[in-house]
């Protein structure tokens, strides 16, 4: 297994569904917990447009889950002294 092969094209992966819906955000990076069974890739993206979230996830679900086991997450952010977004986060897991 390539990890860095790996978070390369989750992170290009991510990066067209964002540009997709037109979202501002955009992943710079991975990051990789390795345990002893397992190899698990975190990321995260933030979504400005609520219209979209389910439309995102959809995509990510279909995108990501080739390379192991999926989940993905979402919660709803409102920040004192900016816009609010949606934090969609998603791990990957695969055995070793």
């Amino acid at each position: 297994m390539d990890k860095e092969q790996i978070k390369k094209e989750l992170v290009d992966k991510s990066n067209r569904i964002l540009e997709k819906y037109s979202e501002m955000d955009v992943v710079e990076s991975i990051s990789v917990m390795n345990m002893a069974s397992k190899t698990v890739f975190l990321g995260s993206l933030k979504v400005f447009n609520y219209e979209v979230i389910p439309n995102i996830m959809r995509d990510l679900e279909k995108e990501l889950k080739g390379y192991g086991e999926l989940v993905v997450r979402d919660q709803r952010v409102t920040p004192c002294c900016s816009p609010s977004y949606t934090h969609i986060t998603f791990n990957v897991t695969i055995p070793n």
